[in-house]
């Protein structure tokens, strides 16, 4: 089925004479029009079963009137929503008002990414690339724009670590995987947590990829030994390490402190898991594990920081997943509860050298995955999920 864009009438139309009105997107319709020549086609599977045509709405950030964003995944995603009959545009947060988005979907025909005004969407992929975009006030109007229209809305937000480790840490399922951890909000507070558990790691709560992160421990001579993902500093005492980082307890920070816990390793390097968990409109779905080892440095496992990536098979049992599906289960259970839908997260896990696993953080909106088979199931599993949850709306809004 072809459906066209007007570009002087702004609206989207067909030219099937079997069809009249066509359902399209959250509650509009597709006009049968001989239209005009200077129009945009787009080219979507038509199915005789589907009765409409869902349209996914994925929200990235403008900047300098130039979205910003993973555009591989945004083409990517809209291609397969087209092979299953729908459509799908990326906009900004500033560019909803009313009953109109303007946005931007690319188009095969011309070969380049083309501005539309589109109609209330179906679903809502929340992709804004940064914690900061999403504290303006065009994302609070943005909020309420999804609310006043009842859109589902596929991620609500960054996670902050602190906030994410209360919710956690209240279930009885989830509070033996996770480290002791604390807001770093004074020296008394942070000489004490250190002098407890000897060695910890300090973390900003909105970073990312091992970004900010410390890793510090205190020798029996009382040394302090502070490594980042770039540089080892020593410091010959506590009071000199203080005088160094006072920035750390001024002012809103946003860090947090966990105990560092002994996990196994793989010739001295220790490993971790990142776990791929989706939505699919009805429950939580493993998706995938990668591993992540450290390599130049032994702060963070991030690949971007030395970090490198080995197979699963080299440190995993056939039991592995069977054991790890439980724990992420109820992570994007207790987060549902806290935070309203969320459709994908990661877990970064780690096997303890004691049996077990520790649980470091989760993360809201996944970047994309290196392993070619996770991300191949990722994308597929994203499609399915809109379409689900656009004909749960569709259900909704008949009763």
């Amino acid at each position: 089925m072809n459906i066209l864009y007007d570009v002087s009438r702004k609206i989207f139309f067909h030219r099937e004479e079997s069809l009249t009105a066509v359902p399209f997107a959250r509650d509009s319709f597709l006009l049968s029009s001989k239209g005009t020549e200077d129009a945009y086609t787009f080219n979507i599977q038509s199915d005789e079963k589907r009765l409409s045509v869902p349209l996914i709405g994925i929200v990235a950030s403008k900047v300098q009137n130039k979205y910003k964003g993973n555009f591989e995944l945004f083409r990517s995603i809209q291609e397969d929503i087209g092979e299953q009959g729908g459509m799908c545009f990326v906009f900004s947060p500033d560019d909803a008002a009313g009953d109109t988005i303007h946005g931007i979907i690319f188009n095969e025909h011309v070969k380049k990414w083309v501005k539309c005004d589109f109609p209330i969407p179906n679903v809502i992929y929340n992709r804004i690339p940064s914690w900061a975009a999403e504290q303006n006030i065009e994302y609070t109007q943005f909020k309420q724009f999804i609310k006043t229209h009842h859109i589902p809305y596929f991620n609500p937000h960054f996670f902050n670590k602190w906030e994410v480790h209360q919710i956690l840490s209240q279930c009885s399922e989830l509070k033996d995987y996770l480290p002791s951890t604390a807001l770093v909000e004074d020296e008394a507070g942070f000489t004490n947590f250190l002098e407890r558990h000897k060695k910890i790691y300090v973390k900003p709560s909105f970073a990312s990829q091992g970004r900010g992160i410390r890793l510090i421990e205190m020798e029996a001579n009382g040394t302090i030994i502070c490594k980042s993902i770039k540089k080892i500093e020593k410091f010959t005492s506590l009071s000199r390490f203080l005088y160094s980082y006072q920035e750390w307890f001024h002012g809103d920070q946003n860090l947090i402190m966990q105990k560092a816990i002994p996990c196994k390793t793989l010739n001295d390097h220790r490993y971790d898991f990142r776990i791929l968990v989706l939505h699919s409109g009805e429950d939580f779905k493993l998706m995938g594990v990668g591993v992540r080892i450290s390599h130049r440095q032994e702060v963070t496992t991030h690949v971007p920081a030395g970090g490198k990536i080995i197979s699963l098979k080299e440190v995993a049992t056939a039991q592995t997943k069977k054991e790890i599906l439980p724990i992420v289960k109820s992570c994007g259970r207790e987060l549902e509860r806290a935070f309203g839908y969320i459709g994908e997260f990661s877990v970064d896990l780690a096997p303890r050298e004691e049996g077990g696993f520790v649980l470091f953080e989760v993360n809201s909106k996944p970047m994309t995955f290196d392993e070619e088979d996770i991300e191949m199931k990722r994308r597929w599993q994203l499609v399915r999920t809109f379409l689900t949850l656009s004909q749960q709306q569709k259900k909704v809004d008949r009763l």
